[in-house]
C-alpha cells in the first residue's frame, strides 16, 4: 500500500500487475492543491470543481483485457480531488466515510464486490470495488486521509473500467495501483501520536 521516503509521502500501491499488450505510456501529473499532486500514466487533465475554488484531475488510458484467450479492448477513467480538513479523532477509518456515503443514498446503482484498508500512524486508506449497470462497468472508490499539520488532507479518487464485450471481472484494484499515484509533500503531523491531536468527529466528502 502506501510508501513512505524521507522527502514525500507516495500514496500508491505499486503493486505489479500485467495486462495483456499494455500500452507504456508517459506519466503525466497535475497538481490538486499546495502539496498534493496526482500522477497518472495516460491522459490527464486538471478541470475546475464545481465549487469553483478547487480543482478535479481527470485521467483517461487505454487497457486491454482478455477472456478465453481472446484480446478486448477497454479503457479506464479517474477523477481525483484533495482538500483540507479539520483533524478528527475516528480519522484513521476511511470506511467509515465510505459507509455513511452508502447509508445517505450518494453510491447510487453501485454495488460492492470487495473492498481493502490499510493505515499507519500518517495515512489511512479504504479501497472499495464495485459494479453498476447500464451499462455494465467496473469502479473503484478510493478515500485517503493524511495528517499534515494540526489538520487532514483528505483525497478522493474514482476510477471507472469501461470495455467493449463482456469479460470476467478483473483485479481492478491492481490497475488502480499501477496506473495512478498520489504524491504528497506536507508538513508532518503536529502530534506524534494521532491519539494526542486536537479534533472533530464530523465527516467531510469531496466531490470528483
Amino acid at each position: 500500500m502506501p510508501r513512505v521516503t524521507p522527502t514525500f509521502i507516495a500514496v500508491a500501491a505499486l503493486t505489479a500487475v500485467t495486462p495483456t499488450a499494455a500500452q507504456d505510456i508517459s506519466p503525466q501529473a497535475v497538481t490538486l492543491m499546495e502539496g498534493v499532486v496526482f500522477a497518472g500514466e495516460g491522459g490527464v487533465e486538471l478541470l475546475p470543481a464545481d465549487d469553483g475554488a478547487t480543482f478535479v484531475a481527470s485521467f483517461w488510458r487505454p487497457l486491454q483485457f482478455t477472456k478465453d484467450e481472446q484480446v478486448i479492448a477497454g479503457r479506464m477513467e479517474c477523477r481525483a480531488a484533495a482538500e483540507h480538513a479539520p483533524m478528527r479523532a475516528t480519522w484513521a477509518d476511511q470506511s467509515a466515510i465510505y459507509k455513511a456515503e452508502d447509508k445517505q443514498g450518494n453510491l447510487g446503482n453501485f454495488t460492492e464486490i470487495d473492498t481493502r484498508s490499510n493505515a499507519d500512524t500518517i495515512i489511512s486508506r479504504f479501497d472499495a470495488l464495485g459494479r453498476r449497470r447500464d451499462p455494465l462497468r467496473y469502479e473503484v472508490r478510493s478515500y485517503i486521509a493524511v495528517r499534515t499539520g494540526a489538520e487532514l488532507v483528505n483525497i478522493r479518487e474514482t476510477c471507472q473500467f469501461v470495455r467493449d464485450g463482456q469479460i470476467a471481472r478483473q483485479n481492478f484494484f491492481d490497475y488502480v495501483d499501477r496506473h495512478t499515484s498520489f504524491v504528497l509533500a506536507l508538513a508532518p503531523p503536529a502530534e506524534a501520536d494521532p491519539a494526542a491531536a486536537t479534533s472533530l468527529d464530523s465527516l467531510t466528502e469531496i466531490p470528483s
